[in-house]
């Protein structure tokens, strides 16, 4: 049987057909010519050869198993364990091939060394989009869960004022409809939101999302612009109202860490230690984000980008030192 033949009947190409024959698995006899003249042996055993390879065995083994030196059940289960190994190794790079992909964050040295974990948010602390960023997006999701937290406040706010100045049932039904509708309104244009029961997010629906090319953000400009904003987002038409600038348009970033009060679950206030940042743009423009939530492990994140993709940044207390060790603020700055 001629070369072209052989490749024919069992799909492999002259390279491959040489190699094998170069490893010592088969010696085709030559015909007057010179040419290689195949035997039904030599076929039969490119057969086992191509079977074995398919299975990821290495040509070393294949060669053992071939000669006898080697049982075949006994090579598939070492091959089955190292399958195995390779599969687990394959499942933990698609899982952080679809970490950094859903992230959208960009290429910087820090991703090297950067350990992902994974973290379980409680209620009221969940982010609303993967990206990396400061504060919580907007999103159609997170803007109808709010309306139904506002519409709750409102239809309470609404009884009580009703009830205190209405005893007909119907007039009072009016009037708690026209005070709900009304602070409805109020407490979307306003932002206001509770984080959980105990806490409020002041975060005024501003955010920042660190992108693969620049940042995307929101700034809060006022109540009419933000109950447009609101709506915009319930209509996924928000890009308008949202801001764009690629890190090189960024001039520079402040980082100032403010001692502020919080109380949480009790009458007494305590001291925290919270970073404020201020972005400074090209074109003139800035924007200053007050306390900003930051949610999940996107804090150590944050700072290895801004370390990486801005040239200026002021930041006295080296608060990105911290963050990128994950130290709690109130730790590194006891003292100051």
């Amino acid at each position: 049987m001629k070369t072209s033949d052989l490749e024919k009947l069992l799909g492999l190409s002259k390279h491959t057909i040489r190699y094998y024959e170069k490893e010592g698995f088969i010696q085709p006899h030559r015909d007057e010519n010179g040419y290689r003249d195949y035997r039904d042996e030599d076929v039969q055993t490119l057969k086992l050869v191509k079977f074995l390879r398919s299975l990821e065995i290495s040509i070393d083994d294949v060669k053992a198993i071939l000669s006898g030196d080697l049982n075949f059940q006994e090579c598939l289960k070492m091959n089955q364990d190292y399958l195995s190994q390779q599969l687990e190794s394959i499942k933990e790079v698609k899982q952080t091939v679809d970490y950094y992909q859903e992230k959208n964050v960009p290429l910087i040295p820090a991703l090297n060394e950067f350990q992902i974990q994974s973290t379980k948010s409680k209620l009221g602390f969940q982010k609303t989009t993967s990206n990396v960023s400061l504060g919580r997006k907007l999103t159609r999701s997170w803007a109808l869960r709010q309306i139904i937290y506002a519409m709750i406040a409102s239809l309470t706010l609404g009884w009580i004022l009703a009830t205190f100045f209405f005893d007909d049932l119907f007039a009072k039904t009016i009037c708690i409809i026209i005070i709900a509708m009304i602070f409805e309104v109020l407490f979307i244009a306003s932002a206001f939101r509770q984080t959980t029961s105990l806490m409020l997010d002041n975060s005024m629906n501003q955010s920042v999302e660190f992108l693969n090319d620049g940042i995307r953000y929101y700034q809060f400009t006022g109540f009419v612009h933000n109950l447009k904003y609101f709506i915009a987002v319930l209509l996924n038409k928000d890009e308008k109202y949202m801001s764009y600038y690629r890190y090189e348009d960024i001039v520079s970033v402040e980082i100032r860490t403010v001692k502020r009060y919080m109380k949480i679950g009790s009458p007494l206030a305590y001291e925290v230690f919270v970073p404020d940042f201020h972005f400074y743009f090209k074109d003139g423009k800035d924007f200053y984000f007050f306390w900003p939530m930051i949610l999940g492990d996107d804090i150590r994140m944050i700072a290895c980008i801004l370390e990486d993709k801005i040239k200026n940044i002021d930041d006295k207390k080296n608060i990105l030192y911290a963050m990128k060790n994950g130290i709690n603020l109130n730790d590194y700055l006891i003292g100051e």
